[in-house]
């Protein structure tokens, strides 16, 4: 590993250098998968939105090709933001909002900013044919802010729908429906919310599984609990109790993605198998951990793994997995044994899966390093991931869920350089969080449970970039 990139990922897709948040426009598209993200090339702190392009056919291996749009447009000239994509006719029809910021005293909330719906079509997420402006400002309701953006676009019953998320004027959390029969004249439907829940709806994604339609959003303005909302910002989905466009959509309860410190801004696709698969951006916007040290490294930020989403027969919520492609990066069994409840101690090179099953007692207890711990109560039926040093966490303090089945009784990790996803109850709950440790971590294990580690190989990268 390059000593001056001690915690540039091994199996997380990461900027080959520069910024990157949200995933956008995830598809597969004659057996290939491509993955855009947000992405600012030369700033490792942020600055104009591009988007940039990996594809894959097995998340093994991978091709970066580069700056897949620019802002270089009057309707996209600050920001390419972030949009979808929708596979039609062996073509990718690219969706994303353009930022448009005007000169002079705006609040750019409420005066300012336009947010342009755009179009591009591509065949191969390289080439990219001409930009078009399908909406402006003035093809949105009249309740509206100027923040509406990230369409995401789907086929039902024959219609293509494209949600987008707002911030109305009364400062109200929503999502926009539109319709349409070509892709390109939209018409407006209704909007779909839920009173006193945030001021900003980022992200949507409306989609079937099981014959049960679901709303993912990303909204902002909720109040923390105790355990749950803890992070500035949530990411999480409603189960819609029924689709009538003519009337109110009705929203169950919210549940989130993820429990843990860096998580937000998640898009799924359906792939050629018909699996919905789920990337989320490993960050959060406005968090006051927001630093991190990888920004002397020249990058800042990745992507989770790719989940495979299911439905819950039994309790109907959603459960994530890692894809089973990734078993193929394991290179070697690390260990294999029954703990009875002794601490064992190991050295670990960064980039391993850790499984542990029939969970028994009282407790789990993890140190993945000097300074990170997660720790199961069966008692309490609670988990916490705690950070006891900066140096480590870099302003992360503490998160905690409370176990919706009561009970533990399997944990799948992922530790990557830099990062680490804990996957509860066959996905029921997630905890993702970054982390910032010193080389060759020591990791402590106390529990009863059948304890196994393999070492995970690195992703492969062709850099196609000129």
């Amino acid at each position: 590993m390059n000593k001056e990139r001690r915690y540039y990922p091994a199996f997380h897709l990461g900027p080959m250098a520069g910024w990157l948040n949200d995933p956008n426009g995830l598809c597969q598209l004659s057996g290939v998968h491509h993955i855009f993200f947000q992405y600012s090339p030369d700033d490792p702190r942020g600055g104009n939105k591009c988007w940039g392009h990996y594809e894959t056919k097995d998340f093994v291996t991978y091709r970066f090709t580069g700056t897949f749009l620019e802002p270089d447009t009057k309707w996209d000239r600050n920001g390419v933001y972030s949009g979808c994509a929708y596979v039609k006719d062996e073509q990718m029809y690219l969706f994303y909002t353009g930022n448009v910021k005007h000169v002079g005293e705006h609040d750019y909330v409420h005066s300012g900013r336009e947010a342009n719906t755009m179009l591009v079509i591509s065949p191969d997420g390289v080439a990219a044919g001409p930009k078009e402006c399908l909406m402006r400002n003035g093809d949105y309701p009249g309740n509206l802010s100027c923040h509406v953006r990230d369409p995401k676009v789907f086929l039902h019953q024959g219609r293509y729908y494209m949600v987008q998320g707002a911030r109305t004027l009364a400062d109200e959390g929503c999502v926009l429906l539109f319709s349409s029969m070509d892709l390109r004249r939209w018409e407006f439907e209704r909007a779909i919310h839920k009173p006193e829940f945030g001021y900003m709806w980022e992200c949507p994604d409306l989609f079937w599984m099981s014959g049960k339609a679901f709303l993912s959003v990303s909204p902002q303005g909720l109040a923390s609990e105790e355990f749950c909302n803890q992070n500035v910002y949530q990411s999480g989905y409603f189960a819609l109790g029924k689709w009538n466009t003519a009337e109110n959509i009705s929203l169950g309860d919210f549940y989130e993605w993820d429990y843990g410190f860096d998580f937000y801004a998640p898009q799924t696709y359906e792939d050629e198998q018909g699996r919905r698969i789920l990337l989320g951006w490993m960050g959060v916007p406005d968090a006051p951990y927001d630093h991190d040290p990888t920004i002397e490294e020249g990058w800042q930020h990745m992507l989770t793994l790719p989940r495979q989403l299911s439905v819950d027969d039994t309790t109907g919520r959603i459960r994530q997995t890692p894809l089973p492609e990734l078993s193929a990066l394991r290179v070697g069994l690390l260990f294999a044994s029954r703990l009875e409840g002794k601490c064992m101690e190991r050295t670990m090179e960064c980039g391993y899966e850790l499984l542990l099953s029939d969970i028994e007692g009282p407790f789990v207890e993890i140190d993945f390093c000097d300074g990170l711990t997660f720790v199961y109560d069966a008692t309490l039926a609670t988990c916490r991931l705690i950070f006891t040093k900066d140096a480590v966490g870099y302003g992360r303090d503490e998160r905690r869920l409370r176990l919706a089945s009561g009970k533990l009784s399997n944990l799948r990790v992922f530790v990557d350089r830099c990062s680490v996803e804990l996957f509860m109850n066959d996905g029921e709950e997630v905890m993702t969080t970054k982390y910032f440790p010193s080389e060759s971590p020591t990791l402590r294990l106390r529990a009863c449970a059948l304890a196994q580690a393999w070492e995970l190989a690195e992703y492969r990268v062709l850099n196609l970039k000129s």
